[in-house]
């Protein structure tokens, strides 16, 4: 009896001090660095010698729930999942439930479950790959070539690639930036052989240390090269010659994962042109979001229409180019780059402008221009960076030269009247981008940016003999007209940014100052016939100073939801702004304060489509470019000024976008509207006669509107083998426009609509074809209530047909077609066939190919354009044809 009451008081004191130990419920949540969550990852209890005690795993949405008995101060909570690096937080850390827990991807090789189809295409996370050889063909010789062919992908006339309807920020090599937004150098370059996956990374943030505290949202491509091209240097080549044509190339491309560099020299005269080659054509990511200044020639001396034509038809060229591009992989994570250019390029220009303006008072003036221009342009561009990239620090410091100088000289003959012009430009560029991150612990990251950049530029514009007399000489005649302008640029901005996340919050806070230090010199010189050089008089000189000092703040806030964020962001800013018109007695000095706020939404819907929201009201100030009040003879028929105020641009922005991309079917769509109001405080007043433009920026409350429409989808059909794809947009563009002192509203539309289909016939035959439709239609609104109405339609047609006779031998015929119609006109057609055949000797890294190009030897293109008061038709000749015999070597 003793003994049972003993166990009995025992069973009692056990149970209270168990109901005495509390139960404690940890739940929260799991999401990667963008805010998707992250399903079936591993939540594990820990004591402080890492064993378990505890274990469970998130559902589809990334939500846990986990019971504690007892202490939790000695506990943490292990988080893993595949793909992601491992997170262990302490409990005592943790201040609020539920736990937003955010997951860092891994950067080392882990095994993946990926969703593959058919054509070797795979979908892991965010990146989207493309296995190479299922897309290959035969004929393709450098990754561009096919690039241009993936579902999805778009690439334009330059060479700019967008993803679903986006621009894309950069192309890697192997997960590293070499090129920046100059990535035409890797796409035209890389052999196609050297590449084993095209990935798309459709939420690129490279900055390890800022993972979990910024929204992703750029797009890039990352090249995974094949292992035979990390273990050899790869070098290529070509040469050819032809009918008064010539075109060689030499390449060394090294990819191991120390060093990686691409080296090049080219040279041609077939329309190459190796200038776009070099061109910044990407969306560079700063995370900053300030970046250089680009500088503005004030001058001209040619028409600025370029034809919508592929150069190999029309450019008269002869251009020399060489770069380096390399990259170091240093110890610790340090980095170091090095990007030489250098081009020496020589163009023919000839063309003949016709020129309508439709003006309100029922008057039309004329212009017929005949013109040949040769151009020059020696440029060297030299830059150097240093970079460590780790997860708890980022540096980052570029340093740029860029040294570009044009010589153009040539004749021109207007409305009968003939005369010489030469035109040199000296340019001088120096800049310095440095990004310094550090994370401060588990919850807190600061940031400091800094921006130094300082150009000039010398301009001249030397006609001969005299043109204009009746505005410069009295209307009598003399030997040269003679215009200088001289511009400096010194532009500082310092910036400090403290980053901070909890729960589903991040929040950002930034200080930053900016010194913007402009001046402009001007002068306009007369020869008169006893070789006396004398100024033209006041009303054509300018000596400004333009200073910009302000001091800014970002305040920024982020709402991560269960499959997307809510982002809240305003730029507060105080410029003080002063400038002199005439002299600096009379200085101007204005202060502004702005608020700009954006504000963007972004979520997924389901697996496969995303939308976006965004709204953005930005308010800008004009710079010395727009307050000059002298005049300048900025062309050799316009007179440019301004008499107003500092310029006040405010622009609202709306846009929304629906994305969706299903890899195992191949299916690709976007759909985009977007709306945008312009308010100036401006118009630019033209005044036209038979010789001369006068554009004068006048006060005039301004507001121009713009709605744009726009969708692209691109889908493989299986059942047929046929990759397709279409495009299209509607838009319309209402303003007002001023000449001859008539203020005349307009309406401008545009329709367009693409088709592109590509069909493999067995495995010899392929047959691709596009089409193209646009029409537009520009309204004016004159002083009587009368319109006048334009209309042009351009129709396009590419037609190519690709025949792999037998192993060695290949040919394909390309045609072009373009027809532009225009009401009460005559239509206009011009059309190209071209041929390339191509022979590869079996067992030999080589092959011969011989090009044929526009063999029908079409020796003039037109071209009409027209918008609310102008048609113009443009003409220029074309290259004849050219037939190249070009022999390629590996070695």
């Amino acid at each position: 009896m003793c003994k049972k009451t003993i166990l009995l008081v025992f069973l009692i004191f056990s149970t209270r001090l168990l109901y005495g130990q509390s139960t404690i419920i940890i739940n929260g949540i799991v999401n990667d660095s963008i805010g998707t969550p992250v399903g079936y990852a591993s939540i594990t209890l820990i004591n402080e010698n890492g064993a378990g005690i505890s274990f469970t795993k998130t559902d589809q949405q990334g939500s846990f729930n986990i019971e504690l008995q007892g202490n939790k101060e000695l506990l943490s909570l292990k988080i893993t999942a595949i793909g992601y690096q491992q997170l262990v937080v302490p409990l005592s850390n943790i201040a609020h439930y539920p736990y937003v827990a955010i997951l860092k991807k891994a950067y080392n090789k882990l095994s993946e479950v990926t969703v593959k189809t058919k054509s070797k295409i795979s979908l892991s996370s965010d990146t989207l790959k493309y296995n190479v050889n299922a897309f290959k063909d035969k004929n393709d010789r450098v990754i561009a070539d096919l690039i241009a062919r993936l579902p999805g992908i778009q690439v334009d006339d330059n060479g700019a690639i967008s993803y679903n309807g986006k621009r894309i920020t950069n192309v890697y090599l192997d997960g590293d930036n070499l090129l920046d937004g100059k990535y035409r150098t890797a796409t035209s370059n890389v052999p196609v052989d050297a590449v084993e996956q095209v990935q798309v990374i459709e939420r690129d943030q490279p900055i390890k240390a800022l993972n979990g505290y910024m929204v992703a949202n750029n797009i890039s491509l990352n090249l995974k090269l094949a292992d035979h091209a990390r273990t050899i240097s790869i070098n290529t080549g070509f040469i050819g010659l032809g009918n008064k044509a010539y075109v060689a190339e030499l390449n060394n491309l090294i990819f191991k994962d120390k060093v990686k560099s691409i080296n090049n020299l080219k040279v041609n005269n077939i329309g190459q042109n190796l200038q776009t080659e070099h061109a910044n054509i990407g969306i560079s990511f700063n995370s900053s979001e300030v970046g250089l200044k680009t500088p503005r020639p004030y001058l001209s001396m040619m028409s600025e229409r370029t034809p919508t034509l592929a150069e190999k038809y029309h450019l008269i060229n002869n251009d020399y180019a060489g770069n380096i591009n390399a990259l170091y992989k240093l110890k610790s994570d340090w980095d170091l780059r090095l990007n030489i250019a250098a081009m020496e390029l020589k163009r023919n220009y000839n063309y003949n402008n016709v020129v309508n303006y439709f003006l309100p008072n029922a008057d039309t003036v004329r212009y017929n221009e005949i013109q040949h221009t040769i151009e020059k342009l020696s440029h060297w561009q030299i830059g150097a960076q240093i970079e460590k990239n780790s997860n708890s620090i980022y540096v980052k410091s570029n340093t740029k030269i860029d040294l570009p100088r044009w010589d153009r000289s040539g004749g021109t003959i207007q409305n009968n009247v003939a005369f010489k012009q030469i035109q040199p430009t000296n340019q001088l560029s120096l800049s310095n981008e440095t990004n310094l991150t550090k994370a401060m612990g588990v919850d807190h990251v600061v940031q400091y940016n800094s921006v130094l950049q300082f150009y000039k530029m010398n301009e001249n514009l030397n006609i001969s003999p005299g043109i204009q007399q009746d505005i410069v000489n009295d209307s009598m005649s003399y030997l040269m007209l003679n215009q200088q302008v001289r511009t400096k640029n010194l532009f500082i901005n310092q910036s400090a940014t403290y980053k901070t996340k909890f729960d589903r919050f991040i929040l950002s806070a930034a200080l930053g100052a900016y010194y913007d230090h402009n001046t402009l010199n001007s002068n306009l010189y007369k020869t008169d016939s006893l070789n006396v050089i004398s100024t033209v008089g006041k009303n054509f000189e300018n000596d400004i100073v333009f200073k910009n000092i302000g001091l800014y703040g970002k305040a920024a806030l982020i709402y991560q939801l269960q499959r997307g964020s809510l982002s809240l962001e305003t730029t507060p800013t105080y410029s003080f702004i002063k400038y002199n018109k005439r002299d600096a007695v009379n200085a101007e000095k204005k202060n502004y304060f702005l608020f700009n706020p954006i504000i963007e939404f972004r979520n997924k819907i389901g697996k496969y489509s995303e939308l976006d929201f965004r709204y953005s009201r930005q308010t800008s100030f004009g710079e010395i470019t727009d307050i000059y009040p002298g005049n300048i003879l900025v062309s050799y028929r316009q007179f440019s000024a301004n008499d107003i105020p500092l310029p006040k641009t405010d622009l609202h922005t709306i846009g929304a976008r629906y994305a969706y991309r299903k890899p195992i079917k191949m299916l690709f769509y976007f759909i985009s509207l977007n709306y945008d109001r312009t308010g100036q405080n401006f118009i630019i007043s033209y005044v036209i006669d038979s010789g001369a433009t006068k554009a004068n920026a006048i006060n005039y409350k301004n507001v121009t509107n713009k709605y744009a429409l726009s969708g692209n989808i691109s889908k493989y059909l299986f059942p047929i083998a046929t990759n397709i794809s279409a495009s299209g947009n509607i838009g319309l563009q209402q303003g007002n426009s001023l000449y001859n002192n008539e203020i005349s509203p307009y309406n401008g539309y545009n329709m367009n609509i693409s088709l592109k289909a590509r069909k493999k016939i067995l495995s010899e035959l392929t047959i691709s074809i596009a089409g193209d439709l646009a029409k537009f239609i520009n309204e004016q609104n004159t002083w009587d209530d009368t319109v006048i109405k334009n209309i042009t339609r351009l129709s396009k047609i590419k037609a190519e047909w690709q025949h792999n006779i037998s192993d060695q031998i290949a040919y394909t015929f390309a045609y072009n077609f373009t027809s532009y119609k225009q009401a009460s006109r005559q239509i206009v057609n011009n059309s190209f066939l071209d041929l390339n055949l191509k022979y590869s000797p079996a067992n030999w890294k080589s092959f011969f190919e011989l090009q044929c190009i526009n063999l029908t030897n079409q020796k003039l293109y037109q071209q009409m354009n027209s918008d609310s008061n102008q048609l113009m038709t443009f003409q220029l000749p074309l290259r004849p044809r050219t037939i190249l015999l070009k022999y390629a070597f590996t070695f």
